[in-house]
């Protein structure tokens, strides 16, 4: 991967978009926190990085605790009721417990949920029925690890789910603040991809962190295809001219957070694989959060998050917070297809 250096001193030459004048229409409204918890040591973990996001949002939390149904064994027609009952008591006095903190930190209210079923089918259920904006999953947990380091409930969740994620990580023993100090954001050049900005904005005000803007400019490979010198070289000259175009766009919307008192950097990278070189670029710079939106320049509406997001979702090794910048209502059924309908929030016309 080739990384051009930091452009911290460049003063764009052509009109750039603009912050909205009010925060009356943010990107996506984050009112209600739905904070999912197992009984692992590392599901706790996770309650920090849902309260650094209520700090900055003003956003309500709820905790979620699913119980599993007891399975039966052998030869076992009935459920033992006082270990359930035991069981349903400490799992009980565990989310008041955990309420109690989270409502000190956050300075927020705090409530609890304990509910029964299979956990995915639950989650989205109790998510869907508070209207919750924005779900908390932890990547990992004691009892639930697979290939990509996502328990399976946690994948379940991501297939069933319509709204805003932000992807938990194990932080290191004995960290509770999970205050974010280098926030990346990846930018296409979109609507889609900037509707997150004023979210980040507030993100990074609230916790004084540093904000890096990235675009990844497509690397020309040879191929059976793209091969002779004279097709190699306009392909190399297409990515220099879109990298130029790139370093004046980062600079124009590094310039509205600076106005706004945000410390801001931009980066571009140039790969064959920039979903790669994102992931790459967040580990070398040591970025504590990634924030992107559910869709880029190209957005199928039948699909909850892109390619792009979703690779970034199975891989960072990151906290990831992924913006949906469709409605519930915009999202179609596997399978059909139509054009995208505008992100939820945009930049005034004219901008």
């Amino acid at each position: 991967m080739e990384t051009l250096g930091d452009h911290t001193g460049l003063i764009p030459q052509e009109a750039s978009p603009s912050w909205p004048p009010e925060r009356t229409r943010e990107a996506q409204a984050i009112r209600r926190i739905l904070v999912c918890l197992d009984d692992s040591t590392f599901s706790a973990a996770i309650l920090p990085h849902a309260i650094a996001i209520s700090k900055s949002l003003g956003s309500s939390i709820t905790l979620l605790h699913v119980m599993q149904p007891p399975r039966e064994r052998a030869r076992q027609q009935s459920t033992d009721v006082l270990e359930w009952e035991i069981s349903r008591q400490e799992a009980f006095a565990y989310l008041k417990r955990l309420e109690e903190q989270a409502s000190q930190a956050s300075g927020r209210p705090v409530d609890s949920r304990l509910e029964q079923g299979l956990p995915a089918e639950r989650i989205t259920a109790v998510a869907r029925e508070l209207d919750a904006d924005l779900t908390v999953l932890g990547s990992q947990g004691e009892r639930d690890i697979s290939a990509w380091n996502l328990g399976s409930t946690v994948m379940q969740v991501l297939e069933l789910t319509r709204g805003s994620v932000l992807l938990a990580r194990r932080r290191p023993t004995g960290t509770q603040d999970a205050s974010p100090q280098r926030i990346l954001v990846p930018l296409d050049g979109s609507v889609r991809s900037e509707s997150v900005l004023p979210t980040v904005a507030r993100i990074a005000s609230t916790h004084d962190a540093e904000v890096l803007l990235v675009f990844a400019a497509p690397e020309a490979v040879p191929t059976a295809v793209l091969r002779a010198p004279e097709d190699l070289e306009v392909a190399r000259d297409l990515t220099a001219r879109l990298e130029v175009s790139a370093r004046r766009y980062l600079a124009g919307l590094r310039d509205q957070l600076v106005r706004e008192g945000i410390a801001a950097r931009t980066r571009i990278v140039r790969a064959a694989n920039e979903r790669h070189a994102i992931l790459e670029l967040s580990r070398h710079e040591r970025s504590d959060l990634i924030v992107l939106s559910a869709h880029g320049s190209c957005c199928d509406p039948a699909l909850t998050f892109g390619s792009f997001t979703a690779h970034l979702l199975t891989h960072s090794t990151v906290p990831l917070l992924v913006l949906q910048d469709l409605r519930q209502s915009e999202q179609l059924a596997r399978g059909e297809r139509r054009s995208a309908p505008p992100p939820r929030a945009r930049y005034p016309e004219g901008s």
